[in-house]
């Protein structure tokens, strides 16, 4: 047997693992492959559908319809070996046809491949039954890869679907099931951009909820699957390196950036207002027709990364707003919706409770006193309290005692004795001082864990006249 024959006929197995093709088209490009035969002039691949009915997948030329499918009728087996078919009554001179049968496995689909002839004369015809039999082990290769390729696609349909339903159980206590008329278009907007794959910008205060309704965003959305990568503008040098990547040089090896690292996901950008004017230019291309170059290169590359920008409710910077295809989410902050704080306590106190084993609650009054603060540090701000009162709330009912000081009204204040009050003050400054050290004097971090602005962390350290070791060395 010649193996280039053999070689040519099974070329169309190197698509066989790319299941998003079909098992139709690996079929037919079978079909494609054997009309270089020499002997062959029809052939048919029939197989069992869902009601064990023989169908025809695939043909080339003519071939006897009724003759193959009455042989189909007959499952085949394992280990039946190629067979030789004639018409009733057919004379000497007609044309048999050859016949193999197909069997991929237990529950799989089967059926038989059909043909004419394949070497032709002076070939004798065990040749052609041999070889049919190798191509019909091909074929069940095939009907195999397909069938686990479905299953992997249901499987990842479930995975989805189950994975959406966690989504949305989130989705409906992100910023609680509160009764603010704010809500309604914010998750309206959120379900649209999950349905889009356009990039977003979502403005707002900080602490307000923007990277948890992008992060929703993503979860909601087909990429949920891939990667979330998240970036922050402000945390250091080399913004466009870190985004777009380096091109290979004498001295250093190219390496990609986040763009390429998070390809066919979601790349969040925050705090986007604060790109440099250069980056900006890049990203403003980027978003236009998904292309870029890397830092010291001159290819350009596609990407597939989608990107969510933070802002501030003041917005983007001129290059990036200009952005014909970016939708914009405005995020309420939480003094603008008073309604919803609440809700948000019972939420985040049955959350805690449920970690903890302590379920709190609050007093009236210490729920009015709340629900008239302004609450600067937002929906972070609230977490921050409900974590800090688990753990110094002497009771399980919160009172107006247990709330911080700076978040009371002049009059809700209780009254604090001399003694009192230096070792709050003592303990307020060992807090402050506390959260620097662990963030190494970066005041907007040390702020946002104790859920304070920059202004009120500004007038503590001011306040208690607190100091690096190395300032107070130099």
């Amino acid at each position: 047997m010649d193996v280039s024959v053999v070689r040519r006929a099974l070329a169309c197995l190197e698509l066989a693992p790319d299941t998003g093709r079909g098992l139709d088209d690996l079929l037919v490009r079978l079909m494609a492959a054997l009309a270089d035969m020499p002997g062959l002039s029809s052939a048919a691949v029939v197989l069992a559908d869902a009601d064990h009915a023989p169908s025809i997948r695939a043909q080339l030329g003519a071939p006897d319809v009724g003759l193959l499918l009455r042989a189909a009728l007959e499952r085949g087996e394992a280990d039946a070996p190629p067979r030789i078919l004639r018409r009733p009554g057919a004379g000497p001179a007609e044309s048999p046809l050859l016949a193999a049968p197909v069997f991929a496995g237990k529950d799989m689909p089967w059926g038989w491949l059909f043909v004419d002839g394949l070497f032709g004369a002076p070939a004798p015809i065990e040749d052609d039954l041999r070889l049919l039999g190798l191509l019909a082990e091909a074929v069940a290769a095939m009907v195999r890869v397909a069938a686990q390729g479905r299953e992997r696609g249901d499987d990842l349909a479930r995975e989805v679907a189950f994975l959406r339903s966690k989504v949305s159980l989130r989705y409906q206590h992100v910023f609680s099931e509160g009764s603010s008329p704010l809500l309604v278009p914010l998750r309206a907007a959120v379900d649209r951009a999950a349905l889009s794959d356009g990039p977003v910008a979502l403005l707002g205060e900080d602490g307000c909820g923007r990277g948890v309704l992008a992060r929703l965003i993503h979860d909601l959305s087909p990429r949920a699957l891939r990667l979330f990568s998240v970036f922050d503008a402000a945390a250091g040098q080399q913004v466009a390196l870190r985004l777009f990547g380096g091109s290979r040089s004498l001295d250093k090896p190219g390496a990609p950036g986040l763009i390429e690292e998070t390809d066919g996901g979601t790349l969040l950008i925050e705090k986007a207002h604060r790109l440099p004017p250069e980056v900006c230019e890049r990203l403003g291309r980027y978003l236009a027709d998904g292309s870029f170059t890397r830092l010291g290169g001159g290819r350009t590359r596609v990407g597939r990364s989608r990107l969510l920008l933070t802002a501030p409710p003041q917005g983007l910077g001129s290059e990036l707003a200009a952005t014909p295809n970016l939708a914009v989410i405005r995020v309420p902050s939480l003094r603008e919706r008073p309604e919803d704080i609440p809700a948000l306590l019972d939420h985040l106190l049955s959350l805690g409770s449920a970690r903890d084993g302590r379920r709190l609650s609050l007093t009236p009054k210490a729920l009015k006193a709340l629900e008239t603060y302004d609450w600067p540090g937002n929906i972070h701000e609230l977490r921050v309290l409900v974590s800090r009162l688990a753990v110094t709330a002497p009771d399980d009912r919160i009172d107006i005692a247990d709330i911080p000081p700076e978040m009371l009204a002049e009059g809700e204040r209780p009254p604090v004795l001399p003694e009192d009050a230096a070792e709050l003050r003592d303990m307020e400054r060992q807090q402050v001082l506390s959260a620097l050290t662990r963030h190494g004097w970066v005041q907007s971090r040390a702020a946002r864990e104790l859920g304070l602005t920059l202004r009120q962390i500004g007038y503590r350290i001011r306040k208690y006249g607190l100091a690096r070791d190395e300032d107070e060395n130099a």
